[in-house]
């Protein structure tokens, strides 16, 4: 067995939150144009220990590992070591065919950060703690209009009895980060985070409250928050 798939076997056996984690990527998600050759990804380590990092990427799995990963992009190293207080970038770049050019298509970056072991705790029993980050990959083809930092003006909103139907007419995918109804100055939450695809049509149950309006948070490219109300009354 190579070292990289020991180093691998190792990474797959312990996963737990971001809690510990001291490498982080510059930004919350990744913004692929489809007219560049390749991107590059930064990386810094914050922390006072060296740490070995491995990236892949996926189409939909949580569980992908470097093995499964089935998305067409490379990323050059795919397995790199980060100094204390360093930074390291490397090269993302597309390699597949035939994706759709009147929307956008989402894929899932992976990293995993495996600290280094002190000279002193080899030999020992010890618990290492391997840290999984999974960000969003937008692949987006040149041809698309719009802004996707005003991604919830594409969105049409209709009340359809106890449901509340969400149409995105646009091309960008909808990262939302939470949602609510009104009526006055009473506030009604909608248990509902998750992405809204482009083109689709989706159904959000309307809150017990009911409402006059609906207003959505979201995520833009910048990793800031945009907001949007549409109004409910017939």
């Amino acid at each position: 067995m190579s070292k990289y798939k020991k180093l691998t076997a190792l990474f797959l056996f312990f996963m737990f939150g971001d809690a510990c984690a001291s490498v982080t990527m510059v930004g919350t998600r990744v913004i692929y144009p489809a007219d560049i050759k390749e991107k590059a990804l930064a990386f810094t380590n914050t922390g006072n220990e060296p740490v070995l990092v491995q990236v892949w990427a996926d189409k939909d799995n949580p569980q992908s590992t470097p093995e499964t990963a089935d998305a067409p992009f490379l990323l050059m190293p795919s397995i790199f070591r980060i100094n204390p207080t360093s930074e390291h970038t490397l090269r993302l770049k597309f390699t597949g065919a035939g994706l759709p050019q009147d929307r956008e298509s989402l894929f899932w970056l992976n990293f995993l950060q495996y600290p280094a072991r002190k000279t002193s705790d080899r030999g020992q029993n010890s618990l290492t703690v391997l840290v999984k980050s999974r960000l969003k990959l937008f692949y987006r083809p040149a041809s698309l209009t719009g802004d996707a930092n005003h991604s919830l003006d594409d969105v049409k909103v209709s009340l359809r009895g106890q449901a509340i139907e969400i149409n995105n007419t646009g091309a960008y995918h909808i990262s939302v980060i939470s949602a609510f109804t009104q009526v006055r100055a009473k506030k009604y939450p909608i248990k509902y985070k998750g992405i809204i695809v482009p083109h689709s049509v989706t159904k959000w149950d309307l809150p017990s409250g009911g409402g006059d309006n609906l207003t959505i948070n979201a995520i833009n490219d910048y990793g800031g928050v945009f907001s949007k109300s549409y109004s409910l009354v017939k």
